[in-house]
C-alpha cells in the first residue's frame, strides 16, 4: 500500500471555470482490486474557455463539448444517487462469490469473525451476519424464517430502505417469526396463519440480520434455525448455509466501468420509482436504459471512468467531512453520527440524496433499530474520522482512547477500526480490529478502559485492548452501543476523543 492518499478536486461551475482532478497515489487506484485501475493523472475535463457561439448557437465542436459536460456532471451526481443500490449489489455479489445461485433464490450465507467479515463495509466481528437475497420477479414470493433468540435485522429493498425490522427491535421482539415476502404487483399466495405477510417495493429483497447470542450452544441453535427460500419451492427448505474464510469479497462500490455495469444490472431488473425519473433520464444519456444493452463506446467509457473517480472522491468528502446539521454528536468532541439519513431516506421538503450517500459510502444497512432515539432494544453508533488537526488517522502513529466507566450499553459495546480506503476491517497479522465488552478487556482501577491503536504494542497484559496498525494504513473508527441506555441519549455519559501519543 502507498504511504498516503492525496486527492484534490478544484471545481466550479461549467460557465466560467475549470474542473481539475489531481491524484497522487490515489485511494481510487489503491482500492480497485476488481475493477479498472486508473493511472495517476492531472486532467482538464471541461472549461467554458473557447466555447464559441455564432448567432446565439454553439458551433458543432462547442456543442459537443457542452453535451459532454452535461453527461459528465450527470454521471457524477448519478454516482452519488446510486450508492445505496450499488453498495447492496456488492453484498449480493459476495454471496454469489460464496456459492449462492446468481438468480437469487434465497440461500443463506453466514459471515462471522475477522476473516469472514473482512470484505464487509464497517462490520462488527462479534456477531454472525445472516444474509440472503431473493429476486421476487424471478422466483415469486419468498419465505424467511427467523428463529427465537437475540437477533436484530430487517427486510430491506434494493435501495437499502427498511421494509420491516426483525428480531429484538422488531415486532416479534426476538420470539421468532416466519415471513411471506411479496414483490411489487404480486398477488399474495394462499397460505396458513403461520406467516406474516410483508410487501417489498423492489424486485430484489435483502434478508439480513445478526445473530447476537454469545458464542456457544445458543448462538449455534439460532444459526441453525434460519431458513430462506421461494414460497413455491418448499424443496429448498433446510439448505446448507454458505461460508467462506479467506480471500473475502470486497463489498464497497466497485471502481471504473464495473460500477456502471453493476448499476446497469440493477436498472434492468428493477421498476423505476417516481422519485428517480430524472436520474433515469441522465442514465439514458450515458447509455444505461431499461430494456436496452449497455454498450458504451471508448469515449463514453472514458467519461464514465473519470466520473466514477470524481464521484468516489466526493463521496469520501461527503462522508468523512460531514457538513450536515447535527452530524457532530457532541459539540465539544470529534465524534460524528455516521447514520445521518433517515431509514426511509426522505425529509418533508427533500430527498436525502447526500445524507444517504454519506452513510452508504462507509456502511451497509439502514434500519429504524439502528437509529433509535431513546433507551431500549436496538443499536446506535458514533464515528471518528480525523484527529484534532482535521487529518485522518495514521497507521504509523500510536493513539489511545479512554472509555469512561459504566458504558451505557445494556447488551455490549464495541470499538472497531476500519481501513479508510476500503471501509473494511483494518488488516493486521494479529487479526484484531475490534475491542468489545463481550471479550476479555482489561479495565483500569477507576473502571475506565484504555484502548490502544497503533504499531506499538501496549504493556504486557494489555494486548486484548490493542488494535495493531502499520505504516501506510489510514483508518477511522466506530463505537457501537447495543441496547443503549439513557445516559447515552441525554449525554450525561460522553466518550472521550481519540488522542495521539508519542
Amino acid at each position: 500500500m502507498v504511504k498516503s492518499a492525496i486527492a484534490r478536486i478544484k471545481a466550479s461551475a461549467l460557465l466560467g471555470a475549470l474542473l481539475i482532478v489531481s491524484t497522487t497515489g490515489s485511494a481510487w487506484a489503491q482500492e480497485s482490486t476488481h475493477g479498472t485501475h486508473a493511472a495517476d493523472s492531472s486532467k482538464e475535463m471541461f472549461s467554458a474557455n473557447g466555447i464559441e457561439m455564432v448567432n446565439g448557437v454553439p458551433t458543432t465542436e462547442s456543442s459537443k463539448r457542452l453535451f459532454d459536460a452535461m453527461d459528465y456532471y450527470g454521471a457524477v451526481m448519478t454516482y452519488m444517487w446510486a450508492m445505496p443500490a450499488v453498495g447492496l449489489k456488492g453484498w449480493e455479489n459476495a454471496n454469489v462469490d460464496m456459492g449462492a445461485d446468481p438468480s437469487l433464490d434465497g440461500q443463506i450465507s453466514f459471515y462471522h469473525g475477522y476473516d469472514e467479515v473482512a470484505g464487509i463495509l464497517t462490520p462488527n466481528t462479534s456477531v454472525t451476519y445472516v444474509i440472503s437475497f431473493v429476486d421476487l420477479a424471478v422466483h415469486g414470493p419468498a419465505v424467511w424464517v427467523i428463529p427465537p433468540g437475540a437477533t436484530a435485522g430487517y427486510v430491506g429493498d434494493q435501495w437499502q430502505r427498511p421494509v420491516l425490522d426483525t428480531g429484538l427491535p422488531g415486532a416479534d421482539r426476538g420470539k421468532g417469526v416466519k415471513l411471506l415476502i411479496v414483490g411489487p404487483g404480486q398477488e399474495i399466495p394462499t397460505h396458513d396463519d403461520s406467516y406474516t405477510v410483508v410487501h417489498c417495493p423492489t424486485n430484489v429483497v435483502w434478508l439480513g440480520t445478526r445473530d447476537m447470542e454469545p458464542m456457544g450452544p445458543a448462538h449455534e441453535r439460532v444459526n441453525a434455525g434460519f431458513d430462506s427460500y421461494p414460497f413455491n419451492r418448499p424443496d429448498l427448505k433446510g439448505r446448507s448455509k454458505l461460508r467462506k474464510t479467506g480471500d473475502a469479497f470486497p463489498l464497497y462500490q466497485p471502481h471504473g466501468m464495473e460500477f456502471w455495469e453493476n448499476l446497469n444490472t440493477i436498472i434492468q431488473r428493477e421498476k423505476m420509482a417516481e422519485r428517480d425519473v430524472f436520474f433515469y433520464a441522465m442514465l439514458k444519456n450515458l447509455g444505461i436504459e431499461k430494456g436496452k444493452s449497455f454498450q458504451p463506446d471508448a469515449a463514453k467509457k472514458a467519461l464514465l471512468i473519470e466520473a466514477e473517480r470524481v464521484g468516489y472522491l466526493m463521496a469520501i468528502n461527503n462522508a468523512f467531512k460531514k457538513r450536515f446539521a447535527g452530524a457532530r454528536y457532541y459539540e465539544d468532541r470529534r465524534w460524528y453520527t455516521p447514520l445521518i439519513n433517515n431509514p426511509d431516506q426522505i425529509e418533508p421538503t427533500y430527498g436525502q440524496l447526500f445524507e444517504r450517500a454519506s452513510w452508504f459510502h462507509e456502511a451497509i444497512g439502514s434500519t429504524y433499530a439502528m437509529k433509535i432515539t431513546k433507551a431500549g432494544p436496538g443499536s446506535t453508533y458514533i464515528a471518528q474520522y480525523e484527529d484534532e488537526n482535521g487529518i485522518g488517522f495514521d497507521g504509523g502513529k500510536n493513539y489511545t482512547l479512554t472509555v469512561p466507566a459504566d458504558v451505557p450499553a445494556a447488551q455490549f459495546w464495541a470499538f472497531t477500526v476500519y481501513d479508510s480506503h476500503g471501509r473494511t476491517l483494518i488488516q493486521n497479522k494479529q487479526k484484531m480490529a475490534e475491542v468489545n465488552s463481550q471479550n476479555k478487556v482489561s479495565k483500569n482501577e477507576d473502571g475506565t478502559t484504555t484502548i490502544y491503536v497503533g504499531p506499538r504494542a501496549p504493556a504486557k497484559g494489555l494486548e486484548s485492548n490493542w488494535i495493531p496498525t502499520s505504516e501506510g494504513q489510514a483508518w477511522f473508527s466506530y463505537f457501537r452501543f447495543y441496547t443503549p441506555k439513557t445516559p447515552y441519549f441525554d449525554k450525561s455519559w460522553k466518550l472521550n476523543d481519540i488522542k495521539q501519543v508519542e
